[in-house]
């Protein structure tokens, strides 16, 4: 029978959680509950009780409960819980994870659900889902799905009745299509792209594919780009086409799509082989445009005085300044020296981005230029392979040749996209 794990505190939402449980189970899905609140251990309740998390992870549920240290706490809780569901997923007993809370309790859920592959299903009914600063943290390098409450599923009322019904249906609708998980055999091919890639890019995609190799794109917002390299951590690519890291440069520069400071370290650790473009440096993501009114980072980068790209009233591309630019080129020749394998960078000499080209709102030769001096002058030749082209990103001869240069550098046989019935 197909089955989910339920994780949630009994000791806040024992009501909540045994209704919910109660509509998954009418639409014939078997529930395995899994308690993991820190206050108090409702027994005979779950089938995996609050202590026997706690014991999971080598202590008494009372020396959770008595201690004030809440991180002590959600981390044993986690280590518990991770390994109870990690057992059951190990011999075939889930075909999901599902959990509910506040705050709290979805950070817990989220870090167990963390160390479960792409493709496994994952889903939380949350009240915090829209909160900025957190959401991006529970679902950070994972497919989990998370459900916006609204309200706070802490009492039984219409509200959340419905609520709860809903998330059911989704859960059950989810699992039942029978996938488990996605193969990770590792003959893929990761690609990081964005909408000013995009010409470039669709011709990648067509070529490698037209070679006989599985593309999987990713875009480039800061959150994919990371799901990008964790899937190649774990062997799921024979190579990628990193051709928007500027994941990096964003969390550099303090942009909207910053991937953190540690992008590109995973990829480059690997020893597979990898090509570079220097698309998106030539830009910072700092929108919503009604920031210019009283944002500090707007008034410190001067950004209203640049030259900008405002396709609408919640994005904002800034073009990056010649210093920025000798910035961004230092930190990333620093960064590819450190490559486990030989990499590539292929330079478009006349335009990063269809926004910086000539005739583009982003267009600025000059701090390309630096961008390119600085690189030549920095980089380690003898460990990374540097082509220059006299054309624009847009250019088919560009795509064309960077996939000509990586099928090269594939050892491992091409695998043909999967037939979809």
């Amino acid at each position: 029978m197909t089955t989910v794990l339920l994780l949630s505190s009994l000791d806040t939402r024992e009501e909540e959680t045994l209704l919910l449980k109660n509509l998954i189970q009418q639409n014939g899905c078997r529930v395995i509950l899994m308690d993991i609140s820190m206050g108090s251990c409702k027994k005979g309740v779950a089938d995996y009780s609050a202590a026997d998390v706690a014991t999971e992870a080598g202590v008494s549920f009372e020396e959770i409960s008595m201690s004030r240290d809440t991180n002590r706490n959600t981390d044993l809780l986690v280590r518990g819980a991770t390994k109870l569901a990690q057992k059951l997923y190990g011999e075939g007993e889930i075909d999901g994870i599902a959990g509910l809370g506040g705050t709290s309790n979805t950070t817990l859920i989220s870090l167990v659900m963390k160390e479960f592959p792409f493709g496994f299903p994952k889903l939380i009914l949350s009240s915090s889902a829209a909160v900025p600063a957190y959401a991006t943290k529970f679902i950070a390098n994972r497919d989990v799905v998370m459900f916006y409450s609204c309200v706070e599923v802490n009492t039984l009322n219409r509200f959340v009745n419905d609520v709860l019904s809903r998330f059911a249906g989704l859960i059950i609708g989810i699992l039942k299509t029978g996938r488990k998980g996605v193969p990770q055999n590792g003959t893929a091919i990761g690609l990081s792209e964005f909408k000013f890639s995009e010409r470039c890019t669709a011709r990648v995609r067509d070529r490698i594919r037209q070679k006989g190799f599985e593309i999987i794109p990713f875009s480039a917002t800061g959150a994919s780009d990371r799901i990008m390299e964790d899937m190649a951590s774990h062997g799921m690519f024979q190579g990628i086409l990193d051709l928007v890291p500027s994941g990096f440069s964003e969390a550099l520069l303090g942009g909207n799509r910053s991937a953190g400071f540690d992008r590109l370290d995973r990829e480059l650790s690997l020893g597979i082989p990898i090509i570079f473009t220097p698309c998106g440096f030539d830009m910072i993501s700092c929108g919503p445009y009604e920031r210019r009114f009283h944002d500090l980072y707007w008034k410190r980068k001067r950004i209203a005085t640049r030259k900008l790209f405002i396709p609408d009233t919640y994005r904002v591309q800034a073009r990056t300044t010649r210093k920025e630019m000798e910035l961004i080129a230092r930190v990333f020749s620093e960064k590819l020296d450190k490559a486990k394998s030989r990499v590539a960078v292929f330079i478009p000499l006349h335009g990063f981005s269809s926004l910086s080209i000539k005739g583009g709102p982003l267009y600025d030769p000059q701090a390309d230029m630096v961008f390119i001096k600085t690189l030549r002058n920095t980089i380690n030749k003898d460990a990374v392979e540097v082509v220059e082209m006299e054309c624009t990103i847009e250019d088919p001869e560009f795509a064309d040749a960077i996939v000509d240069r990586f099928v090269t550098k594939i050892s491992l046989p091409a695998t043909p996209d999967p037939v979809v019935a």
